[in-house]
């Protein structure tokens, strides 16, 4: 008697496991740890590239969001072999987050710093990198430095056409695409889709037969489509799609400041005033404890518009720049147990490790005269400070860069109270374990101000301070956040189960770029 030997084929499903929201729901936004452009970027393409592996019966594909992961998501679909892709948005058009934004610079490698590779900001490759030769995106952009949201916008807004008009197609379909879609539609449509997955997958596990996702007709209410006449002209009255990908956007920012009385902070991805020649005579406090934070303080206290300028500064100088690099392989080495541990554990020992290798760098560094030179000459010229708040005991989720960069400055520029010291440039000031206990605003003598109480919980030690600017960076607020990931260790059905429990996955380090297959 005979036996047949099984074969299995291996799937890969992490992208599957990290991102599933419900039954054929994947987010792309919610609940990230790697947030950068690149990140989204690569995160869409192996989400299409296991989805359309695990479910070879697909056809049908609806994305939410034309920003860097959605269109990434639609044009990878097409290229992998979806038959229907369909983008839709509420803006008017791809990208438009990023549109008229100049104070935010973005660089695919910048915050790899200092890995070899990161001083060319071509993406996906460029000739510094390993995968030069490897690496693929539907989505491409050439660029020696950091460059303006705005101008990535232009740039990827450029790369679309130019897919959507290659000759020969990259696909044998283009995306559909359509914008100025309402909020109210989109979200009435994906719990009508979601609940009747949910009804379906039950009758499977009853024997019945299952039941298709509800059609999507093109109302009014779905907006245009994208792309002019020609493209209205290929549009079908509806789709059915077999799966939805969520990628529009992470939710909504905290930007009230604590207690009231001030303004709120402008978007992340907004212009602000933080660069105007007045405010370097003025007060800057920061609250928060993350990357946002720490890019802010640094463009505010700096003469720079990202944190890799302020290094490219430093290195300027040779003896400084022997110095640094002396420093890098511990850097590198405290970068890497961060990233590695922050896959495999909540415990936020990792960022206080990484903080105290910071430290310990800055501390060395700041010894030597041309350092401590050097970075004053960074300053901005001005009489005014910048003041980082941060409520916990060290950073939290944040870049090497963003890290290095503060606690450096932190020990080699003085407060504004000393900031003769400064040879004329604005102070800094670094404090954690402390938040915004009140806020009172100044009226009268010339700049509005606002007076903020700050210390501990505990209010055991409190201090005023008085600031003609408050930026707030706490990141989103959990109650908008449009998916949390749902890929549950418990069933939630069963007595007892805490639904609150999820999986952790979608903390796993990414890769650079998606790279060829063989």
């Amino acid at each position: 008697m005979s036996t047949s030997t099984p074969s299995f084929e291996e799937i890969d499903s992490l992208s599957l496991l990290a991102h599933k929201v419900a039954p054929h729901v994947y987010d792309l936004s919610s609940r990230q740890i790697n947030v950068s452009i690149r990140d989204q970027m690569v995160r869409a393409q192996q989400l299409v590239r296991d989805l359309h592996k695990a479910d070879a019966n697909a056809k049908s594909l609806l994305i939410v969001g034309m920003g860097a992961a959605g269109m990434t998501a639609a044009l990878s679909a097409c290229e992998v072999g979806f038959e229907q892709v369909c983008v839709v948005d509420v803006a008017t058009e791809p990208f438009a987050l990023f549109e008229g934004v100049h104070s935010r610079f973005v660089g695919p490698y910048m915050y790899e710093w200092p890995s070899p590779f990161h001083g060319d900001q071509s993406y996906p490759s460029h000739e510094a990198a390993p995968w030069s030769k490897h690496g693929r995106s539907s989505l491409q952009w050439a660029a020696s430095e950091p460059i303006s949201a705005d101008a990535l916008g232009r740039a990827l807004r450029r790369g679309l056409r130019e897919w959507l008009t290659a000759s020969p197609p990259k696909a044998k379909v283009a995306p559909l695409m359509r914008v100025g879609v309402g909020k109210r539609v989109v979200k009435s449509y994906l719990k009508r889709y979601v609940g009747a997955q949910v009804q379906s997958w039950r009758d499977g596990l009853l024997g019945l037969p299952k039941s298709p996702p509800p059609p999507l007709v093109f109302t009014k209410a779905w907006g245009e489509p994208w792309g002019g006449a020609s493209a209205s002209s290929h549009w079908p009255a509806g789709v059915q799609p077999d799966h939805i990908i969520l990628a529009a956007g992470m939710g909504t920012e905290v930007l009230s400041v604590p207690g009231g009385g001030a303004p709120m902070t402008p978007r992340f991805w907004a212009n602000d005033k933080l660069k105007r020649p007045d405010v370097a005579h003025q007060c800057v406090v920061v609250l928060g404890g993350g990357d946002g934070a720490m890019q802010d303080a640094l463009r505010s206290v700096t003469r720079f518009d990202h944190p890799l300028q302020f290094i490219r500064h430093l290195e300027a100088k040779p003896v400084v720049r022997q110095l640094l690099e002396a420093e890098v392989p511990a850097l590198l080495s405290a970068d890497r147990q961060m990233r590695q541990h922050s896959s495999w554990s909540s415990d936020p020992v990792g960022f206080a490790m990484v903080d105290a290798a910071c430290v310990a760098a800055a501390q060395r560094l700041s010894r030597s005269p041309a350092v401590r030179a050097q970075v004053v000459s960074a300053l901005r010229p001005g009489r005014g400070q910048v003041r980082l708040l941060a409520k916990g005991a060290h950073f939290d989720k944040a870049y090497l860069l963003n890290r290095f960069a503060v606690y450096l400055l932190a020990h080699c520029v003085c407060p504004a109270t000393e900031h003769l010291s400064n040879a004329g440039g604005m102070g800094f000031d670094l404090k954690f374990g402390v938040e915004v206990l009140a806020t009172h605003e100044m009226v009268g003598g010339g700049a509005p101000s606002w007076i903020l109480e700050i210390g501990p919980a505990d209010e055991s030690d409190v201090d005023v301070v008085e600031a003609h600017h408050i930026v707030v960076r706490f990141g989103i607020d959990t109650a908008s956040i449009p998916g949390l990931q749902m890929i549950q260790l418990t069933d939630p059905s069963l007595p007892g189960a805490n639904s609150r429990q999820r999986t952790t996955l979608s903390r796993v380090e990414l890769p650079f770029v998606a790279m060829r297959g063989a």
